[in-house]
């Protein structure tokens, strides 16, 4: 009778273990649609930020939604178009603690690249009193003929990984000095669409680029490129931008 009632017990328990599985959620299956549904919030809040329509980004970039996600470039990314919204907004001191908040979670992200060029742009805004003046002056030289020195080394813009995956596609205007050892000089966005998604991988670019040396160059010249982007295509120069540009310069705090 004791041997029944063990087989029965057993029975029991293994139709029980078996419902249990068939019924546990599986972890694997759990992580992919997390994954899933993280894209496609971070795929709607860079459209939207596409369009102007910060609202939408806000909705979609609240802190404890962005907490809970893993730890990876879309994270960072869509904390970064957090920051672009607040700042595009006038209020700087939010961007700010946003932006360090990307550098301290993993600063050797994209997403925290970017930020430390919002923070290297507000840290000028605030202690440079001329600063947008030679923005607007650097936005005026830019619309002018140039005569461009020949590079040598020019360093390709990477197209920031979020932005690409939404599709989004834009352009950033620099304009720039060439030094007499063909090394860049002082560059500086002069215009930019959507507003700082293009900014700070092509400021890293053109930071990098090397011109071949010219003796009779003229250390006061500047010029000016457009880097173009294109979800389908690898970024594009263009040497002579457009002969109207308006920059695009967050409002005070």
């Amino acid at each position: 009778m004791r041997g029944k009632f063990h087989g029965i017990a057993a029975a029991v328990s293994g139709i029980l273990f078996l419902a249990c599985r068939q019924n546990a959620p599986d972890p694997l299956a759990a992580g992919e649609a997390e994954g899933i549904q993280g894209i496609q919030i971070a795929t709607d809040a860079y459209v939207a930020y596409q369009h102007s329509d910060c609202e939408t980004v806000y909705r979609l970039t609240q802190p404890d939604l962005i907490d809970v996600m893993q730890e990876t470039e879309l994270r960072f990314s869509l904390r970064l178009a957090r920051g672009f919204c607040q700042e595009l907004d006038g209020d700087q001191p939010a961007a700010r603690i946003t932006y360090r908040r990307v550098i301290e979670e993993r600063a050797s992200s994209f997403a925290a690249a970017d930020a430390r060029e919002r923070l290297r742009t507000l840290d000028l805004q605030a202690d440079d009193p001329g600063f947008l003046r030679r923005v607007e002056e650097a936005a005026q030289r830019a619309t002018r003929p140039n005569a461009p020195r020949e590079p040598s080394v020019r360093t390709a813009a990477l197209y920031p990984p979020l932005a690409r995956a939404a599709a989004v596609e834009g352009f950033a205007v620099i304009e720039y000095g060439v030094g007499r050892d063909g090394k860049t000089v002082d560059p500086i966005i002069v215009a930019s669409d959507p507003p700082f998604i293009f900014e700070g991988t092509a400021l890293r670019a053109v930071r990098e680029w090397v011109y071949k040396t010219q003796r009779n160059a003229d250390p006061e010249a500047r010029q000016a490129i457009r880097i173009v982007f294109r979800s389908t295509l690898d970024p594009v120069t263009i040497e002579q931008p457009e002969p109207s540009l308006t920059p695009i310069i967050a409002p005070p705090p």
